[in-house]
């Protein structure tokens, strides 16, 4: 019977270093959290991105962003998660910046956009009239 508890014991811990190790590998529940909020983050950008596009069908980009007649978005102006506002800001040469206060930086642009600045939490968008 000794041996056996033993073998059950052995076998726990295994598990448990297993478990262990994968939560370790993944970054777990809260690296997951975290990667789906910077998702959502960049995903208001480019849908901020594509409002900028529409309002300066007519002429140049916008000093601001916000849906009007010609242009209805339903669209965050902030991040849903902080309240901060995502930031704008006209560029020479008809460009324009989208700024977000993510979370990991680094990972979202190796995994989703090879523009994004981590450093700023920036993606510059050209824009062609």
């Amino acid at each position: 019977m000794r041996a056996e508890g033993l073998a059950r014991a052995l076998l726990a811990i295994l598990v448990v270093g297993l478990v262990g190790l994968g939560l370790l590998a993944t970054g777990g529940p809260g690296k997951g959290r975290m990667e789906k909020r910077d998702a959502t983050r960049l995903a208001d950008l480019q849908g901020l991105a594509d409002l900028a596009h529409c309002l300066a069908r007519t002429g140049d980009l916008p000093e601001t962003l916000a849906p009007s007649d010609a242009c209805p978005r339903d669209i965050r102006l902030a991040d849903p998660f902080t309240g901060a506002p995502y930031r704008y800001e006209r560029l020479p040469e008809g460009a324009f910046r989208l700024c977000a206060g993510f979370e990991d930086a680094e990972w979202l642009r190796d995994t989703r956009r090879s523009d994004l600045d981590p450093a700023t939490g920036c993606v510059v968008f050209p824009h062609r009239p």
